[in-house]
């Protein structure tokens, strides 16, 4: 296992918007290559309690491994962060000073051929954050070579957007059985990368990429246990307490923005009933009223931050 390789977007941001000090309780929900969770521990110590949660157990044994002074202090627990309300419970912690979220995988993940995140270094095509998860039903393996062509045109288009996911479904069910990325790269490359080359503007996005991103996302139902944590997020801050989240692409942002916009209404009673009885009043109020971006120099020195968005929100 070598030292993280993983650089955290746009941290600075993040953590200043939290408005973090010493003696606060606060949750790191993806600890990754541990930026973040530096960071925090440096904030808010002495006197203060950091909890971090990761699926991916690799990403917290070099944690361990790599910052031995610093884990010592810090609550790590290996969950998926839709837990988050219980790993606290466990800790008995009921509520939280500030939470942090970077949604993006990590560079340590994407760099490992035995994961099959990526294309860019060969494996089998797995995908799952947490393979000794249950929950997780299958495999991107399974996915790919079982499903059928509705099935993983649907799955390419919601969870990549991939405009020609039609096409690329078929091409993959033509060449089943696939077992390695590099191959199913090939295959949708040949399929639809004709359409990526002729748009200019989409030169440097490999034509797989799209629906890489799409399988992964399914596989570990990305979507759904974001919503969820957000909300479960929401109910554990304490008052004035504040979120932070990036997101990487669109879809994620998406349920961001609309988990936080959803938060910030009062009365939800029809329209046709003349006083409320729902008795339903705003949770938060949104920090940033457009959702903030890398700077120039970090997208030069970190590429992979180009598509990033920070969002947060303060409970009342």
């Amino acid at each position: 296992m070598t030292q993280t390789i993983h650089i955290p977007v746009m941290m600075r941001e993040a953590l200043e918007i939290l408005e973090l000090k010493k003696g606060m309780t606060v949750v790191d929900a993806t600890l990754g290559g541990g930026g973040y969770t530096r960071a925090l521990h440096g904030a808010v110590m002495p006197g203060g309690r950091v909890i971090s949660i990761d699926a991916d157990g690799e990403a917290i044994a070099r944690f361990k491994r790599d910052y031995p002074h610093i884990a010592s202090d810090i609550t790590i627990v290996h969950s998926n962060y839709v837990h988050v309300r219980e790993v606290l419970r466990e800790n008995g912690i009921t509520h939280v000073d500030a939470i942090v979220a970077d949604l993006g995988l990590s560079s340590d993940q994407l760099e490992s051929s035995v994961r099959g995140f990526s294309f860019q270094e060969d494996g089998v095509i797995d995908m799952r954050l947490d393979a000794s998860d249950l929950s997780v039903q299958q495999s991107a393996l399974s996915l790919v070579n079982t499903v059928s062509e509705k099935e993983l045109t649907k799955v390419i288009y919601r969870y990549g957007e991939e405009e020609h996911a039609k096409k690329a479904a078929q091409a993959i069910i033509a060449a089943r059985p696939l077992e390695k990325t590099s191959e199913l790269a090939a295959v949708i490359d040949e399929a639809i990368g004709g359409f990526y080359r002729r748009k200019k503007c989409n030169s440097s996005i490999h034509a797989a990429t799209k629906t890489f991103q799409a399988l992964r996302i399914a596989v570990n139902e990305e979507y759904v246990n974001l919503e969820n944590f957000l909300a479960v997020g929401i109910e554990i801050l304490l008052s004035g307490g504040r979120m932070s989240v990036v997101s990487f692409h669109s879809g994620e942002d998406r349920i961001v923005k609309n988990v936080f916009r959803h938060n910030t209404k009062g009365c939800v009673c029809p329209a046709e009933i003349p006083l409320c009885v729902c008795d339903t009043v705003p949770q938060v109020k949104i920090l940033i009223k457009k959702p903030l971006q890398p700077t120039e120099d970090e997208v030069k020195n970190n590429p992979r931050s180009r598509s990033a968005k920070l969002r947060a929100i303060q409970k009342f």
